[in-house]
């Protein structure tokens, strides 16, 4: 795992999973979110913590941290032992933190939260994370492109990979339109 910075195309390509078929930055339409109702909020928090637990009943993720400073910094990996449950502590980590240092070795994927009901990913290749695609889809959320990082946005590769999975309804809107 690097950083972004650090990495090509070659290491590994980034998108997003999201309530939304848009970043809703590209229309201006934030207004989507302030004019919802509390229902239309808590539908949109259950569709993502429920992505988030059956994303873990997929794999189950391992834990990572760097320890050390600056160029000494290595990974460190661990499983998850407590009591509760793997997909609930999954799923609470997305109200409290960012940034939850989760790995899914398996699928390929890493992955990091945001506001607005998005989930970021880090994935190795389209093959490898299909089964979250396929899931993301079943829940009827959208995969949208990495909206920096311009350098590990390969949208246009992924969504024709997702197309030819019949992955077509979960795309940008834009993308959709272009098929």
């Amino acid at each position: 795992m690097k950083y972004n910075e650090d990495c090509t195309a070659d290491d590994f390509s980034w998108a997003a999973i999201t309530v939304f078929d848009h970043w809703l930055y590209e229309t201006d339409s934030f207004k989507v979110i302030e004019e919802a109702s509390c229902a239309e909020k808590q539908g949109w928090n259950n569709a993502i913590k429920l992505f988030l637990k059956k994303l873990v009943e997929l794999e189950e993720p391992r834990k990572y941290k760097y320890i050390g400073r600056n160029s000494n910094q290595k990974l460190q990996f661990s499983y998850y032992i407590k009591n509760a449950s793997m997909a609930e502590y999954v799923a609470k980590q997305f109200d409290e933190v960012y940034s939850p240092n989760l790995v899914f070795n398996r699928l390929g994927v890493d992955l990091w939260f945001e506001d607005n009901w998005t989930i970021h990913f880090k994935y190795k290749s389209q093959q490898g994370c299909l089964e979250m695609l396929k899931l993301a889809s079943e829940l009827g959320l959208f995969i949208l492109p990495a909206y920096c990082a311009d350098h590990l946005n390969n949208y246009e590769v992924l969504s024709d990979f997702m197309r030819k999975n019949g992955l077509d309804k979960s795309l940008h809107r834009d993308f959709v339109a272009a098929a």
